[in-house]
């Protein structure tokens, strides 16, 4: 039986508009733009504005885009095969016109093996995702 799993960031202060990061955050293409060489030889990665699919050691994870509101919210779910359901929500906020506060969601459906297994691990993604868009957008 699978429970509900619900995991927040924490709310990080980006240095960049509101719309600038909407933008950004909209169109999936902007994920495999920069990535090194020898990171491009490990998976295969198929994108369009709106799905990502990477295939590696016989797995496959794909995300789409299933919710854009303007500005404020972007939520991504599951797409093609996956061992579980998931989503990401990214909530957009913008204290002034120069400023962007980004916070990271994830929610699941885990079995009880699943859960066990990943529980944990799933924080310290939304965690390192959080850190590294804190890094690479330029957080105040």
């Amino acid at each position: 039986m699978a429970s509900s799993t619900h995991i927040e960031g924490r709310v990080v202060r980006i240095a960049r508009p509101v719309e600038v990061l909407f933008a950004v955050f909209t169109d999936l293409t902007n994920f495999t733009k920069n990535i090194p060489p020898e990171m491009a030889g490990k998976a295969d990665l198929t994108t369009t504005p709106d799905t990502l699919v990477a295939r590696a050691q016989g797995m496959e994870l794909g995300v789409k885009i299933a919710e854009r509101t303007p500005f404020s919210r972007i939520v991504y779910e599951q797409y093609g095969n996956s061992p579980f359901p998931f989503s990401f929500t990214i909530n957009l906020d913008s204290p002034d016109p120069s400023h962007t506060d980004f916070q990271l969601v994830m929610d699941t459906e885990l079995s009880g093996m699943f859960k066990m297994m990943l529980g944990g691990k799933l924080k310290e993604i939304v965690d390192r995702v959080t850190d590294q868009i804190e890094m690479a957008l330029g957080a105040v």
